[in-house]
């Protein structure tokens, strides 16, 4: 169900490729890259995903790393993403970021308000169940204003330790739903899921937008990147009909990689089209401006 046609596969490659081919005063510069942050950054439910913390070469972080070397520049590259990473593992993930570091991009916050959960209680045969769904979307949107206070706080620390002119960049989670409307039967109930995963997804976006101005604000400058993502998801997020799915899904919405932990994350194509996100959110060399 998850396997992307090799049409969509063929065009975002080309686009992924074009971005590559787009900049050539990039020579002889050099960009300093720190992933942290939860499994969306260490590329769980991509092929190769291997380890405690289950990062994989065709993650977002290593695919956007090499299309700027495709660029010409000159790429360290560390992540140290882990899945199931929550907010209070930036406090030991931030000691990777030092004072060559340009760039530090990431994804947290998912597991702060029950991502796992979500996916089970609403999007698992024969696990789902309307009511829990419906209380645990409720909850996710309950914590979301903690999670946010939980954030800043790390940002201050990781702001400490970059160097002046380096940035950070927070990418957007993809929807987890289509947009014709999910209802998540049960025996004797059922629950309209499609609308509420879609509008926590909204909420999520708002929280990295509000604290990317907040520290903007603070910096006088644009410190922090909000990097959206949804947008180039449309027609690729799962489709919860069990025997239909999506054919041209960039969403695992199966076993097939990874087990359970790779469920609702990305799949090969998917972390192409967040690399391509932070390219297109980098400005027109990719690096956010921050290369030396």
């Amino acid at each position: 169900m998850n396997v992307p046609s090799l049409r969509s596969l063929a065009l975002l490659a080309g686009s992924v490729l074009s971005f590559g081919l787009g900049a050539t005063s990039a020579q002889a510069k050099t960009l300093n890259v720190v992933v942290l942050g939860d499994s969306y950054a260490s590329g769980v439910g991509a092929p190769g995903a291997t380890g405690t913390c289950m990062r994989s070469p065709q993650a977002w972080g290593p695919v956007y790393a090499q299309a700027m070397r495709d660029r010409g520049f000159t790429v360290n590259f560390n992540s140290v993403a882990c899945g199931g990473a929550v907010v209070g593992d930036l406090d030991k993930q931030i000691a990777a970021v030092t004072p060559e570091t340009d760039l530090v991009l990431l994804t947290i916050g998912g597991n702060d308000v029950g991502f796992i959960q979500i996916v089970l209680q609403c999007f698992v045969p024969g696990i789902s169940d309307p009511a829990r769904c419906k209380s645990q979307i409720a909850s996710a949107v309950k914590n979301v204003p903690g999670v946010q206070t939980k954030v800043m706080s790390r940002i201050d620390t990781l702001l400490a330790k970059l160097r002046p002119g380096a940035k950070f960049g927070v990418l957007s989670y993809p929807y987890l739903a289509n947009t014709s409307g999910f209802v998540l039967k049960g025996f004797l109930n059922q629950y309209e899921a499609g609308t509420p995963t879609r509008a926590l997804g909204d909420l999520g976006d708002k929280i990295i937008t509000d604290t990317a101005a907040t520290v903007n604000a603070k910096a006088g400058y644009q410190l922090a990147n909000y990097i959206p993502t949804k947008d180039l998801f449309v027609g690729h997020e799962p489709d919860q009909n069990p025997s239909k799915g999506n054919p041209n899904g960039w969403i695992n919405e199966d076993t097939n990689a990874g087990g359970l932990f790779g469920l609702y994350h990305p799949n090969a194509a998917g972390y192409q089209a967040l690399a391509q996100a932070i390219l297109r959110a980098g400005g027109p060399q990719g690096d956010f401006g921050v290369s030396r």
